[in-house]
């Protein structure tokens, strides 16, 4: 037997002793009537072992919590527009809780919208870049109206040709003489110094007409002609037409051969030019290459632009988030517990506009100190004690043990969430403390605690009374489980053994 054994030992054989002197001291100063009568022994409580259940406890004290609760305020910036709810109203889950004035983000995505309609434009021009502007005509360069270094867009008239070629003649008629011809239908004109016929192709026909001396009112129908070798400008001709039926229909008098009408050559591409590769009076032709492009800034600026056209897509992308809300849904469905906002108000911007409570479930948080924690695990039964309800227990068990833990003063402490089976009563923010059993034995033989001296791990001492003589005596015992009330005795007593409760 162990110093510390031996210690105790003698401590309660002092004990003994000294209430023994203490009652023979006091017996002797009594009258000699009373002197007779056996001293009495010192008496001690004394307990049984018994078979029963022993638990072992952490505890910790704690706060009820809901099942869930958030804080909502708007993503846009506003005055309330309508307000929809009131403060203890049951939403659900994408309930509208107001709506906020979306006007001046409105604005921004229709200025957004016009911005991206530019650049889509800008980009397209970009990419419809060319290297070179060729001729889609043919003809004699009558004027060049562009140098190096000019800007242009598809519709600038880069340069001026006459297709030497063709040859114009103007036929006169009156209204419904003019009225029989139409646009690319085939004629004859008469040569009128030559005196032979060739084909041309009506090009323009006036049917709103015009007075001229000593004519009257005529129309002018104009014919394209192809120039043969014998045909020079100047040369007089009529315009005739036989219809279907036979009827002749002849200009009223002759005139003379013309040039054609100056064709424009467009551009047909944006950029810079950057040489020029005709000059007036050259003959071109189609598909010819005219004018060479500047291109050392094309690429960069259309990755520019590109780029520019993502941002925009982007912002207005961002844009059309913030309209949508304008509508403030419910993000959890429960009780409105608290309502700060109201109509034609901007909501403030340090407090929640609107908090809802789901109360269908509620938890006690516990507060365990670190030190306990390895203890605690998943399913573990604990009972509950709210302090607006006294000593009443309510069920519950472990059901979330946090990663973390939180510093207070000089110890950590980590929030055990408790899953309780009866809430009905219970309000969020109630406080309490709970007892969360770590371990737990069934049909065991035990003592209380102030029954047992432990010693070291699985071992202890008691005081065992012998049943004939009444005297305490010593015994080492194994224990089990150190339970909040008993004390889980393995070995070295029987049930029914008593033993005093000396450890107080």
């Amino acid at each position: 037997m162990n110093k510390k054994k031996w210690i105790i030992l003698a401590a309660v054989v002092i004990v003994l002793g000294g209430g023994g002197y203490y009652g023979y001291t006091s017996l002797k100063a009594k009258d000699a009537a009373t002197a007779e009568t056996p001293p009495e022994q010192p008496s001690f409580p004394t307990a049984n072992v018994d078979v029963g259940t022993v638990k072992k406890t952490i505890f910790a004290s704690g706060t009820v919590e809901a099942k869930a609760r958030e804080e909502v305020k708007p993503e846009l910036s506003g005055k309330v527009e309508r307000l929809l709810v009131k403060e203890g109203q049951t939403v659900k889950k994408g309930d509208v809780l107001f709506t906020v004035d979306s006007t001046d983000a409105q604005l921004e995505m229709q200025k957004q919208e016009l911005g991206i309609l530019r650049a889509q434009k800008e980009l397209a021009e970009l990419k419809d870049k060319k290297d070179r502007i060729k001729a889609d005509k043919e003809g004699k360069i009558k004027e060049v109206l562009v140098k190096e270094g000019d800007v242009v867009t598809p519709d600038t008239v880069v340069a001026k040709l006459t297709n030497t070629d063709y040859l114009k003649i103007t036929g006169k008629f009156s209204a419904y003489e003019a009225e029989q011809f139409r646009i690319g239908q085939k004629v004859k004109v008469f040569i009128t110094a030559s005196l032979y016929y060739i084909e041309g192709t009506v090009t323009h026909i006036d049917l709103v007409g015009q007075k001229e001396k000593g004519v009257g009112g005529v129309h002018n129908v104009e014919v394209l002609v192809k120039k043969p070798g014998a045909l020079y400008v100047g040369d007089m001709g009529e315009v005739q037409y036989t219809d279907p039926k036979g009827v002749l229909y002849a200009s009223q008098i002759p005139t003379p051969f013309e040039l054609p009408d100056e064709m424009e050559l467009l551009a047909g591409t944006h950029g810079k030019i950057g040489k020029v590769e005709v000059e007036k009076d050259d003959e071109v032709k189609v598909g010819q290459e005219l004018f060479k492009m500047d291109m050392t800034s094309s690429d960069l600026e259309l990755r520019e632009k590109e780029l520019a056209l993502k941002e925009s897509l982007l912002t207005m992308e961002q844009k059309k988030r913030e309209i949508a809300k304008k509508q403030v849904e419910a993000p959890i469905s429960g009780v409105i517990t608290k309502l700060n906002v109201k109509e034609g108000e901007t909501p403030g911007s340090g407090e929640p506009a609107v908090v809802i409570m789901d109360t269908s479930a509620v938890y006690f948080m516990a507060a365990v100190d670190e030190i306990d924690i390895p203890s605690i695990k998943l399913g573990q039964a604990v009972d509950v004690y709210v302090t607006a309800f006294g000593n009443r227990p309510f069920k519950g068990k472990v059901i979330d043990i946090p990663k973390e833990g939180t510093k207070e003063d000089k110890s950590v402490r980590f929030a055990v969430k408790v899953e309780l089976s009866e809430t009905s009563e219970m309000k969020h923010g109630m406080t309490g403390d709970c007892d969360i059993y770590v371990q737990q034995k069934e049909n065991v033989k035990r003592l209380p605690l102030n029954a047992v001296e432990v010693m070291e791990e699985g071992k202890g001492t008691v005081m065992v009374k012998d049943p004939q003589s009444g005297e305490p005596t010593p015994k080492e015992v194994k224990i089990g489980v150190e339970g909040t009330d008993f004390i889980e005795i393995t070995d070295g007593l029987s049930e029914g053994d008593e033993v005093l409760m000396t450890n107080a």
